[in-house]
C-alpha cells in the first residue's frame, strides 16, 4: 500500500487512515475470495497488520492527552469507533485466511458476489488502450464511471490504493469497484475483454441472501459514521435496527445452507459460506457499535468528524432546493452512482428516513439525501441539489 510507510504525527491522521484502511480492506478481502488470490489475501494481512499499528498509536496518544474526567469522556467514544474499525479489520482478516489456508470457496460465494450491487472485478490493459499514460487522477474515473481502482499488479507486485498520480500502462492488471455498467465502459476503454457477469440457478435464494448481507454491511458502516459524523441519532437508531434485520438475515442464510446441504456430496464445500456470513455479521455488529456512541450520546471530540472529512471517500448530507433539477425525478432517471459516483444512503423525507431507496423512488423539494462518493462526486452533486449548477452538468 502506498500510503503505508508515512507515519501519522496526530489522533485525527491516525483515525483518517483507520477509516481508509478498514474501507480498503473489506473491498480487498472479498477480492481475494472472488478469484481465490492468495496475493490478495497476503495483503489483507498487511492492512489488517497495519490497523494493528494505528490502533496502537491510537491508544497511547489518548492515553497521554487526557486530563480531565470531561476529556476522558470524550476520547472514549474516539476508542470505540476505532475499536470498531479494527473489528472490520479482522472480519477481513477472517475472510482472507479462507484464500490462505486453501478452504475451499463455494460457488455460491463468488456468484453473490458477482450479483452484488457493488461488483468488484479484474481488468488488464491492453496495448491499444486509450488509458495508457493517463495518471488516475486526469482519468477521475469515481466521477465519470463510479468506478475506484483499489490495486495495481505491475510485473507481479500488488500496489494498494495507488497514488492519484500513478500511470497506467499497458499490461497493468487493475482490482477495481464500482457498478456493473461503470465497469463494462472501462473495460472498453481499457481494450480489455468484457466481464462475465453471468450467475448460474443453482442456490438462487442463498445466492441473494448473501449478495444483499455483502450489500448492506457496507452501507451500514457508511451511515454509522454518518450518524456520529453529523450526530445524528435517528441514523444511529435506523442502523441498530437494521442491524437487528441483519440478524434476521443471517439466520435466512443458515437455513438455505442447511437446505443445500442435502445436495451436496461433501457438506464440507459449505463451509466457506458459513464463514463468509460469520465476517459479514462481524461487519455489521461493528457498524452498530459505531452508532452506539451516538445513542448514549457521547460527545465526541472534535478531531474525529476532521478525520471523516478527509478520509477518501466522503459521507455528507444534501438538501434539494426549490428548483434544483434533481427535484420530481427517480433515483432510477438521475442515476447518481453511474454519473457521479455517489451512492445515497438515506433519503430523508420531513422525519421518516428511508434506508436504501429504492431507484423509483422520487426525489422532492426539500429532501435530504445523505450520500457517500469521491470528494468530486460529492461536491457536484451539492451544487446541483442547491440549484447552484444544471442537470446538464452532471453529464
Amino acid at each position: 500500500m502506498e500510503k503505508i510507510g508515512h507515519e501519522p504525527q496526530n489522533v485525527r491522521e491516525l483515525l483518517t487512515e483507520t477509516k481508509d484502511v478498514s474501507d480498503l480492506i473489506i473491498d480487498l478481502a472479498y477480492a481475494s475470495i472472488l478469484y481465490e488470490s492468495k496475493d490478495l489475501a497476503k495483503q489483507v494481512r498487511v492492512l489488517e497488520n497495519r490497523m494493528d499499528e494505528l490502533m496502537y498509536q491510537i491508544r497511547a496518544l489518548v492515553a497521554v492527552s487526557v486530563r480531565s474526567f470531561d476529556e476522558a469522556e470524550r476520547t472514549t467514544g474516539i476508542l470505540q469507533v476505532a475499536s470498531a474499525a479494527e473489528s472490520i479489520s479482522n472480519a477481513a482478516g477472517d475472510l482472507a485466511n479462507l484464500v490462505l489456508r486453501d478452504i475451499e470457496i463455494h460457488p455460491v460465494i463468488k456468484e453473490a458476489l458477482k450479483e452484488a450491487n457493488e461488483k468488484i472485478a479484474r481488468v488488464k490493459v491492453g496495448g491499444s488502450s486509450d488509458l495508457q499514460g493517463e495518471s488516475l487522477e486526469d482519468l477521475n474515473l469515481p466521477s465519470r464511471f463510479a468506478v475506484w481502482i483499489l490495486a495495481v499488479n505491475r510485473g507481479g507486485s500488488w500496489i494498494i490504493s495507488p497514488e492519484a498520480s500513478k500511470k497506467i500502462e499497458p499490461g497493468d492488471l487493475l482490482l477495481l469497484r464500482g457498478p456493473q455498467d461503470g465497469i463494462d465502459k472501462f473495460c472498453y476503454l481499457a481494450d480489455a475483454p468484457e466481464q462475465d457477469w453471468k450467475v448460474g440457478r443453482k442456490y438462487k435464494r442463498l445466492r441473494e441472501f448473501i449478495a444483499k448481507m455483502r450489500d448492506s454491511g457496507c452501507s451500514l458502516v457508511d451511515m454509522a459514521f454518518y450518524s456520529v459524523l453529523f450526530k445524528s441519532e435517528e441514523v444511529a437508531e435506523e442502523v441498530r435496527e437494521l442491524e437487528e434485520r441483519f440478524d434476521e438475515l443471517n439466520y435466512e442464510v443458515w437455513r438455505e445452507v442447511l437446505k443445500a446441504a442435502k445436495r451436496e456430496k461433501d457438506v464440507m464445500n459449505l463451509n466457506s459460506a458459513l464463514q463468509m456470513v460469520k465476517s459479514i455479521e462481524s461487519i455489521s455488529d461493528a457498524a452498530d457499535s459505531i452508532s452506539d456512541v451516538m445513542l448514549r450520546g457521547v460527545e465526541l471530540h472534535p478531531v474525529f468528524a476532521q478525520a471523516l472529512e478527509e478520509a477518501d471517500e466522503k459521507i455528507a448530507r444534501v438538501k434539494v432546493a426549490e428548483g434544483s433539477p434533481l427535484a420530481d425525478h427517480t433515483l432510477e432517471r438521475l442515476d447518481l452512482w453511474r454519473k457521479r459516483g455517489v451512492y445515497t444512503l438515506v433519503l430523508r423525507r420531513g422525519d421518516r428516513y428511508i434506508l436504501n431507496p429504492s431507484r423509483e423512488m422520487t426525489v422532492r423539494t426539500g429532501d435530504i439525501l445523505i450520500i457517500r462518493g469521491s470528494e468530486k462526486g460529492v461536491g457536484d452533486l451539492i451544487d446541483v441539489a442547491s440549484g447552484e449548477k444544471s442537470w446538464e452538468y452532471m453529464g
